[in-house]
């Protein structure tokens, strides 16, 4: 995948990821061929193998770039009521991004999600830097993976629960506020 700084292969990859997020709103990934992809996006095959080499790659990109949650700024992330805080950016952040979380859910690509969500909190300078890095991979893994098991099934359940309830589920099942009852 092409990450220079040309102005024309950044406006090709943005070019080709808009056409192919367009595409995908009907259509299943592996019923969209490179060609008509090509097309749509007004670039040449040659461009689009330079830019991304895989129709994957282009979902990969649109995620980093466009769709990859990140905690607010702060140094007690992940400390009551800073964790409050981040479950109800993520809940925002979940119905904000319904259509992308759609289409990812439809093509069975959650993973490719999880890959970016994950490495993008890893590199978070603030974000549980309070652990050593070995617990932090295991911290980072599980809060990941359970951002996008309810971000998949808010999307199967068909987009119903308001931000307020998510929050409130992710909260309770991160703080482990359902294994003891309250």
């Amino acid at each position: 995948m092409y990450q220079g700084k040309n102005k024309t292969a950044l406006m090709s990859q943005k070019m080709i990821a808009e056409a192919m997020l367009e595409m995908l709103r009907d259509r299943l990934i592996a019923d969209i061929s490179i060609s008509e992809l090509c097309k749509k996006a007004d670039v040449s095959r040659q461009t689009f193998y330079s830019a991304f080499g895989s129709k994957e790659n282009v979902i990969i990109y649109e995620l980093k770039n466009n769709c990859c949650f990140t905690p607010e700024d702060g140094e007690n992330v992940c400390k009551s009521a800073a964790f409050r805080q981040f479950c109800r950016d993520y809940s925002g952040y979940i119905i904000r991004k319904r259509n992308i979380l759609e289409i990812l859910v439809r093509n069975d690509m959650m993973h490719y999600l999880y890959d970016v969500q994950y490495h993008s909190l890893m590199k978070c300078n603030y974000f549980i830097k309070d652990l050593d890095e070995e617990s932090r991979v295991y911290l980072v893994d599980f809060i990941t993976g359970g951002m996008n098991s309810i971000a998949k099934n808010y999307v199967l359940s068909g987009c119903n629960a308001d931000e307020k309830f998510l929050e409130n589920i992710m909260f309770r099942l991160f703080g482990g506020l359902y294994f003891t009852g309250h």
